[in-house]
């Protein structure tokens, strides 16, 4: 990873230089196709009423779960992390530094909108300002409407238990309510992020690998080399540190990526039999 010879910067965006960022995003897509995602938002604001553990839910149970969620709560931070096949960031012609971008929305209203009292102190703690978000914060439409003119489904994207992180995205890029069904979902995230996607979770479970996003990583021997945990800027380059080396764990073992883990969503369960482009 070149980045990690380079300063990375992580690109703060608001309201006023939204459509300034789209503009750099879209030139470093041209050399960086590949897209590490991460959101952050209120916690769990609609608990499972039998408190069943995750694992132990269907897949159609998962999503109504997740589906509830997203469908009641706002999007707080978005961080997306351009790189390309050998994890190098996008440095928009600057020497000696990259980047990686961090969107930070208004609608959310601590005072007034269902939140996991723990989840929000837990962001407090780590830094997010939601005093600023409310007054400078990107609009979840004009954001859905450059994202949609910026990526197409040529891009791979990569999730760590990605299903949130889609479930909002859509949320935003339909300006809706999630679908009822899965499978109607699906194929919004097909028609959206096409068939080279990637969650960093399900892959670890191919090789009966648990844990949370820092543990694993910690467990590769990386570090976090820019932000804060629990920030989205910082946790989608994170998650792209992981994949990244998890690819090359691969490669150097006797363990080839099972084309199962691509187009798959932990706890989701979702296969598309096409090619991996990684």
């Amino acid at each position: 990873m070149e980045g990690a010879k380079k300063k990375v910067v992580i690109r703060e965006v608001w309201r006023k230089n939204l459509v300034e960022e789209f503009f750099y995003i879209r030139s470093a897509l041209q050399s960086h196709p590949c897209v590490s995602l991460d959101t952050e938002f209120p916690g769990c604001v609609v608990p499972d009423i039998e408190n069943r553990k995750f694992y132990d839910l269907k897949p159609e149970e998962t999503y109504s779960l997740m589906k509830a969620n997203v469908d009641a709560s706002k999007l707080i931070q978005l961080g997306l992390t351009l790189f390309d096949k050998f994890g190098n960031l996008p440095d928009l012609g600057c020497v000696g530094v990259c980047f990686v971008w961090q969107f930070n929305f208004r609608e959310f209203d601590v005072e007034k909108d269902l939140q996991n009292v723990s989840s929000i102190a837990l962001l407090k703690q780590h830094g997010i300002d939601f005093s600023a978000n409310k007054q400078h914060g990107v609009r979840s439409v004009d954001f859905a409407w450059l994202f949609k003119h910026c990526f197409g489904p040529g891009c791979t994207w990569v999730t760590f238990h990605g299903g949130y992180d889609f479930g909002y995205l859509i949320k935003a890029l339909t300006n809706s309510r999630l679908p009822e069904d899965l499978g109607t979902f699906i194929n919004l995230w097909r028609r959206y992020f096409g068939y080279s996607t990637y969650d960093v979770k399900a892959m670890m479970e191919t090789f009966r690998l648990r844990g949370g996003l820092e543990s694993l990583a910690s467990r590769f021997n990386l570090v976090r080399v820019a932000g804060k945990p629990h920030q989205a800027g910082s946790d989608s380059l994170l998650t792209m540190q992981l994949f990244v080396k998890v690819i090359q764990w691969c490669r150097v073992r006797p363990y080839p990526i099972a084309v199962s883990s691509c187009n798959m969503l932990y706890g989701l369960n979702v296969e598309v039999n096409r090619p991996v482009r990684v």
